[in-house]
């Protein structure tokens, strides 16, 4: 099973699109897939989140304090270019898992993110 390092952050006092950010203090790494797989994806102290992409009125539902840090792997793998948009998404549906959401709100976190190409200015869905 894959695992993440500890990570702190604090919030900066900013706001995007009404969720507010936050800003690494510590390194989180976040390995892939299976222990001892050799793919890690790494955020630096100062690497800026809003936490999940999800629908504002999913917030009051969903645990976001749970997918914090899944939030931050999946935006740092949705800042390399070099990665694919699914590849990110379905990351972020494994790394949800380790830190214990449930199924049920993996998924819905999981269409969430699939759904949204806010992320991709040449995309013609993009909200």
């Amino acid at each position: 099973m894959s695992r993440f390092t500890d990570a702190a952050f604090a919030f900066t006092g900013k706001t995007r699109r009404g969720r507010p950010i936050m800003r690494l203090t510590t390194p989180l790494a976040y390995e892939v897939d299976y222990l001892g797989s050799g793919w890690v994806v790494a955020a630096p102290v100062g690497f800026e989140t809003d936490g999940p992409s999800v629908p504002w009125w999913a917030v009051r539902v969903l645990p976001v304090g749970m997918m914090v840090r899944a939030s931050i792997v999946h935006d740092q793998l949705r800042s390399e270019p070099r990665r694919s948009k699914l590849l990110g998404d379905l990351i972020f549906f494994e790394a949800m898992g380790v830190d214990g959401v449930p199924l049920f709100w993996r998924l819905i976190a999981f269409v969430g993110v699939l759904l949204n190409f806010s992320r991709d200015p040449s995309h013609p869905l993009r909200s």
